[in-house]
C-alpha cells in the first residue's frame, strides 16, 4: 500500500474540495493516507489528539502555525512561522519520517517542506489564485511565497490554464482537472426539460443581476437554486424566491434532484474577478455532464472549450447559451459522453501515478 501525506489549510469534515477529492481517489485505489488539516494557531486550546485514526487507510492530523498566511508580508514574519510549522510538522513524526511517502501539497506557502522531507518526492497541486486573494500589498508576499513553494518542489500540477500560466514563472507545471464521479448516465427521453440548475455553494460570487434579468426573461424555465447559502447573500435570494419560476433548495446531492427536468445546469459568477476567471474546471462540472447536462457559463473566459459547454459574456449571451442547449440538449449527449468517459476516476488515478513515477527521488 502506498503511503501519501496532505498539507492542507482545510479540516477534513468541510464540505469536500480538491483536496478531499484527491485523497478519497488515492484511497479508492489502495492508498492510505496521512492529512493534515488546517494548523491551529499556537496559542489555540484543544489540540489534544494529534493524530486521529478514521479508517484503516486515513489518518488526520493537525499542526501549529504562528502567524495567518494574509499576515506574512515580509520575510521576518514568514521565517518565524516557517520555523514553528517545522518544529510542529517534526513533532508530529516524532523525527521518524517516513522516507518513502509521496507528500501532496495543496498550500501555496509551505516552501520550508523541503527543509522537513529532504529526500521524500513533494507533489504541490494550485487549485486556486492565492496571489488574487491576498488582500494586503497587492498580494507580494503571497507571489513571493508562492515562487518558493513552486521551485521547492519535484511536481507542480496546475488546475486550469491561467494558474499554469503565473506558476510557469517557478517551474513547469503540469494541468490536473477534475473528474467525473461517476460513469456516463443516458438521460431519459420523452420529459419535458424546462429547467436549469445551479448546484453550488450560493455566495457572493454569483452575479445575482444576471441571475435576476435571466428568470424575468425566461418565464418559461425553472431556475432551481441548490446548495448551501451565504448569509451575506440571503436577502438576494429571498427576493428572487418570489419569482414563480424559482425553487430554492438548501442542500441536496446531485441525485436526490428531478434531474429528467433539467436541460441545462448554469455557473452565472461575476465578471472581472481574478480568482473566479482563473477556473478552466470546476470541480462540479464533471459530475453535472456525466449525468448529461451541459453547462451555460458566466464570468470565466478561460472556461474549458467543448460543445456541450456555452461561455457567455453578458446578459443576452447567456440567454443565448440556454435557449442553444435547451433546443440541442440530446444532440449534445454524444460529445458529453464522450468527455466524461476520458474523465474517469482510474483515468486521473493512472495519470496522477505516472507523473509521480516519473519523479526521480532525491539522494
Amino acid at each position: 500500500m502506498d503511503d501519501y501525506i496532505f498539507f492542507s489549510k482545510s479540516n477534513w469534515n468541510e464540505a469536500p474540495r480538491l483536496r478531499h477529492q484527491v485523497a478519497g481517489l488515492i484511497r479508492n485505489f489502495g492508498g492510505r493516507i496521512r492529512f493534515c488539516q488546517k494548523p491551529f494557531f499556537v496559542w489555540q486550546s484543544g489540540l489534544h489528539k494529534e493524530n486521529t485514526r478514521i479508517d484503516k487507510d486515513l489518518t488526520v492530523a493537525r499542526t501549529r502555525q504562528l502567524i495567518h498566511h494574509q499576515l506574512r508580508v515580509f520575510s521576518i514574519l514568514r521565517w518565524f512561522n516557517a520555523f514553528v510549522e517545522k518544529r510542529s510538522i517534526r513533532a508530529l513524526f516524532k523525527e521518524n519520517l517516513p522516507l518513502n511517502s509521496v507528500i501532496i501539497n495543496f498550500n501555496y506557502d509551505y516552501y520550508f517542506l523541503r527543509d522537513i522531507f529532504p529526500n521524500n518526492k513533494i507533489i504541490t497541486i494550485i487549485n486556486d489564485d492565492f496571489v488574487a486573494q491576498a488582500k494586503l500589498f497587492s498580494g507580494a508576499h503571497a507571489k513571493k511565497s508562492l515562487g518558493m513553494t513552486c521551485a521547492s518542489s519535484d511536481l507542480v500540477l496546475a488546475v486550469s490554464y491561467p494558474l499554469m500560466k503565473q506558476v510557469s514563472e517557478w517551474c513547469s507545471p503540469e494541468l490536473f482537472f477534475p473528474w467525473a464521479d461517476v460513469e456516463y448516465r443516458q438521460p431519459l427521453a420523452g420529459n419535458e426539460r424546462n429547467a436549469v440548475l445551479l448546484w453550488a455553494h450560493i455566495d457572493a460570487r454569483v452575479d445575482f443581476d444576471l441571475l435576476e434579468l435571466s428568470i424575468s426573461a425566461r418565464p418559461d424555465v425553472v431556475f432551481y437554486l441548490v446548495g448551501p447559502q451565504a448569509e451575506n447573500i440571503k436577502n438576494r435570494l429571498s427576493a428572487i424566491e418570489l419569482a414563480a419560476n424559482v425553487v430554492i433548495i438548501p442542500s441536496a446531492k446531485l441525485d436526490e434532484l428531478p434531474l429528467e427536468k433539467f436541460f441545462a445546469a448554469i455557473i452565472p459568477y461575476k465578471k472581472h474577478v481574478a480568482d473566479i476567471e482563473a477556473v478552466t474546471m470546476s470541480n462540479k462540472s464533471l459530475q453535472l455532464m456525466s449525468r448529461g447536462l451541459p453547462i451555460v457559463t458566466h464570468g470565466m473566459p478561460s472556461f474549458y472549450e467543448h460543445p456541450a459547454i456555452f461561455k457567455a459574456d453578458n446578459v443576452d449571451e447567456f440567454l443565448t447559451g440556454l435557449d442553444h442547449l435547451r433546443n440541442r440538449f440530446f444532440d449534445l449527449q454524444d460529445s458529453i459522453k464522450s468527455m466524461v468517459s476520458e474523465n474517469q476516476p482510474k483515468n486521473r488515478f493512472d495519470f496522477l501515478k505516472n507523473l509521480i513515477s516519473r519523479v526521480e527521488t532525491r539522494n
